[in-house]
C-alpha cells in the first residue's frame, strides 16, 4: 500500500470532519450550499477512493466495496455539481441513501477488520452505525427543517470523517 494512498484517504478523512465543522458552525449559509459542498466532497473522495484502490488495496478482503463506493461516490458528486436546484429539492432522499451506503460500508469493514485481527474494530462499527442512524432520519422524516438537515449533514460528514482514519488505522491488518 502505498504512502501517497494513506494520504489521500486521510485528506478526504480530514475535509469531512471541516467540512462537517463548517455545517454546524453556519446552518443558514450551508443550506445555500449544500449541494456544491457534498457535490464537491463526494467527487473528490470518490477519485481519493478510487486512486486508493489502484494503489494496493485491490487485493484485499472486502475491496469490491472500496470500488463501488469509489464509483458510486463520483457518479453522485457529479450528479450534485450538475443539478444543485434538483438536489435541493431531494437533499434528504438523496443524502439519506448516500449516507445509508457509507455507514453499511463501514459496518461491514468493522466485520473484515475483526475478522483480520484489528483490535479497535469496534470504532468503526460504532460510527458505521451512527452514519447508517442519520440516513435513517432522513429517511422517516423528509420534510425535517432545513435547519436541521444541516446540523444532520455536518455530523454525519463528521462521522464519514471519522469512519475514514479508523479505516487507515486498521488497513494494515488487511493487507
Amino acid at each position: 500500500m502505498s504512502t501517497s494512498a494513506k494520504v489521500c484517504i486521510g485528506l478526504s478523512g480530514i475535509l469531512f470532519i471541516i467540512a462537517g465543522i463548517m455545517c454546524l458552525a453556519s446552518p443558514e449559509a450551508t443550506l445555500l450550499s449544500l449541494a456544491w459542498i457534498l457535490g464537491f466532497l463526494t467527487l473528490l473522495s470518490g477519485i481519493f477512493s478510487l486512486y486508493f484502490y489502484f494503489g494496493g488495496f485491490s487485493e484485499a478482503s472486502g475491496s469490491g466495496f472500496v470500488l463501488l463506493s469509489a464509483i458510486a461516490d463520483i457518479i453522485i458528486g457529479i450528479i450534485f455539481l450538475a443539478n444543485q436546484v434538483f438536489v435541493a429539492a431531494a437533499i434528504p432522499f438523496v443524502f439519506a441513501a448516500w449516507i445509508l451506503f457509507a455507514g453499511m460500508l463501514a459496518v461491514i469493514h468493522a466485520f473484515d477488520f475483526k475478522r483480520a485481527g484489528f483490535i479497535n474494530w469496534y470504532l468503526l462499527l460504532i460510527f458505521g452505525i451512527l452514519t447508517v442512524l442519520f440516513a435513517v432520519l432522513s429517511f422517516v422524516d423528509p420534510a425535517i427543517s432545513a435547519f436541521t438537515i444541516t446540523f444532520m449533514v455536518g455530523f454525519a460528514l463528521i462521522t464519514r470523517g471519522v469512519n475514514r482514519f479508523i479505516f487507515l488505522a486498521g488497513i494494515k491488518n488487511l493487507l
